[in-house]
């Protein structure tokens, strides 16, 4: 049998064909490949921009407002929604009012009273002065005494119309008072007395009891013009005719010649007459009142709470309390050298 081969040859045109048939098929899938990788990374390019933006202004705009802020040197202003504490005064109001004045104003009534307050040769002095100066000196300010008041009721008008931080003047604290301004714990505490004329007085006991003639005293009582003791007298002796004096001495003096029956005041005053007025021993008894009481305190102006804090917690570190009879004693030398020569 014989065997018949078939040789197929394939000419060099038809091999080339071939191969570039093929070139080309992978040059358009490399050609898709990089169209699909240009493609997404421009949407993604857009993608991220779009996201970065609003970041990019806002690092701009804070950059323009810094640079802003650094050529004017003003601080930004806030914004009405932030909120901010109040800030905290360095004193309260009262206390720093005095403060910035530099000093402390007291007012005092414009006649001496020994041994609260009396000037000598131009120099304050006086219980009432001593504590006033302590005052200004723990608040670390000068003090200044102002005496243009006439009557205890215009020093507390003083104080009300705000003309002085307060007032140490030998002031009552009454309810009345009390109702326009303040009043400190008091600095000294006295009871209320009658300075009366012996013959006067044994006129209207006829054959009754001191005690009872006083109960029902009757007759004319001199006290100071614009002082406590007229509010005093009205509610404790309601029977007796009231006649104001300037001062104390012209009361004293009116007991002493027999025009009236007797002087009210308080009991240190009482005492001092007896003490510095031996000559007129003889024509005047004193008489104290035991169910009364007469305290003297400071005066501030209503709205000074702080301020009257202050003085209270000064009150209450006093080592030594005040007394009538120690308060007459410290300033027996005065008396000695104020008591007029007998002719």
């Amino acid at each position: 049998m014989c065997q018949k081969t078939i040789t197929q040859n394939v000419s060099p045109v038809g091999k080339k064909a071939g191969i570039r048939g093929a070139t080309d098929r992978w040059l358009g899938v490399l050609l898709l490949g990089l169209a699909l990788t240009l493609f997404l990374g421009l949407t993604l390019g857009f993608s991220g921009a779009a996201q970065a933006a609003p970041k990019g202004s806002a690092v701009a705009s804070s950059q323009a407002t810094a640079t802003r802020t650094a050529s004017t040197g003003s601080t930004p202003a806030r914004s009405p929604s932030s909120s901010s504490a109040p800030a905290i005064p360095a004193m309260p109001p009262d206390v720093q009012r005095v403060l910035d004045k530099g000093k402390l104003t007291v007012a005092v009534l414009g006649q001496d009273n020994a041994p609260f307050f009396m000037d000598e040769a131009g120099q304050m002095s006086g219980l009432d002065i001593q504590l006033a100066r302590t005052l200004a000196d723990q608040l670390g300010v000068s003090l200044e005494i102002i005496r243009t008041a006439q009557t205890f009721d215009q020093v507390v008008e003083a104080v009300y119309g705000q003309k002085a931080d307060l007032a140490i003047s030998k002031i009552s604290r009454t309810l009345k008072r009390a109702q326009r301004v303040r009043f400190s714990r008091p600095y000294l505490r006295m009871r209320q007395g009658l300075l009366v004329n012996r013959l006067q007085v044994a006129e209207q006991t006829q054959g009754r009891s001191m005690i009872a003639t006083i109960r029902d005293l009757r007759g004319q009582v001199g006290v100071i013009k614009g002082s406590s003791y007229v509010g005093f007298l009205q509610q404790k002796f309601p029977q007796a005719n009231i006649v104001e004096y300037p001062t104390w001495e012209d009361a004293v003096e009116a007991v002493v010649r027999g025009d009236i029956l007797a002087a009210y005041r308080d009991e240190l005053e009482i005492k001092k007459v007896v003490r510095t007025r031996p000559d007129v021993a003889l024509q005047l008894q004193t008489i104290a009142l035991t169910d009364t009481q007469d305290s003297l305190a400071v005066v501030l102006p209503w709205s000074s709470t702080h301020l009257l804090a202050f003085v209270d917690q000064y009150l209450d570190t006093l080592t030594a309390q005040y007394t009538v009879d120690t308060v007459l004693d410290e300033y027996a030398n005065y008396w000695v050298t104020q008591r007029p020569q007998q002719p």
